[in-house]
């Protein structure tokens, strides 16, 4: 639980705040909403760090669309719809931003492990946070793919994005795949391959955030993931924005 706000009008800096009594029944307590809202915030660091820093904006064409796979082409203005999104989900929802890199660090630690030869000038950076593609990108309810920060060449750089897209679609959960529209994943970029075409071709392709009707691919409709049916979101009612 976050750290309750100690100038709380409501706890007095407890945490806690008592929910409706019924006689004879003894009191109930549950959290004040000032530890929600931290406890918010703080998931919303864990996705991708300094993102609750991001701007708040009003509306956001994404927010109803996490169970969605997206291709969004955006700059540094997906942060806020991001954001938007993120902090009007429970705390418990866990969702992950990754970037490219990442990927192919995960696999190059699998390779590792083999004893295979590893021949990327990235090679330095294996780790054992995540020792496989799938433990980098399963656990998540969302996960965000940014592509654009890995630029060492990796000859199974695009093998290693199709296999982290398949092993969503095969658990059956949501990816957002995030390029820059400065450097858009298309034939010549590092990770692009007719394998990456041919698994992206359906999905809802997201040209303009700030449209109030985002473009859509005309080649599928949205990909809901089977096992995330749409259910109630809970929100923090009269809290505002975080």
């Amino acid at each position: 639980m976050a750290t309750p706000d100690p100038d709380c009008p409501l706890c007095g800096g407890s945490g806690m705040v008592e929910s409706d009594r019924k006689e004879p029944h003894p009191p109930y307590y549950e959290r004040c909403g000032c530890v929600l809202r931290r406890d918010v915030l703080e998931n919303v660091e864990r996705g991708m760090k300094g993102l609750s820093h991001a701007p708040k904006i009003k509306t956001s064409p994404l927010l109803d669309r996490t169970g969605e796979n997206l291709w969004i082409t955006a700059g540094k203005e997906f942060e806020a719809h991001l954001r938007h999104v993120a902090v009007r989900q429970p705390s418990s929802w866990l969702f992950r931003v990754t970037s490219d890199a990442e990927l192919v660090t995960a696999w190059l630690a699998t390779t590792a492990l083999q004893g295979g030869e590893i021949i990327d000038p990235d090679a330095y950076m294996v780790s054992t946070k995540f020792l496989t593609i799938p433990d980098l990108v399963v656990p998540p309810d969302l996960v965000v793919i940014r592509m654009g920060i890995k630029v060492a060449r990796n000859s199974a750089a695009p093998e290693v994005l199709a296999e982290a897209i398949q092993t969503r679609f095969h658990e059956g959960k949501p990816t957002w795949l995030w390029d820059d529209p400065g450097h858009p994943l298309n034939a010549g970029h590092l990770f692009w391959s007719s394998e990456v075409g041919r698994v992206l071709s359906g999905w809802d392709r997201v040209s303009s955030l700030d449209a109030a009707q985002q473009s859509r691919t005309p080649t599928g409709k949205p990909r809901r993931a089977k096992s995330m049916p749409r259910t109630t979101r809970k929100t923090l009612r009269g809290g505002g924005d975080q």
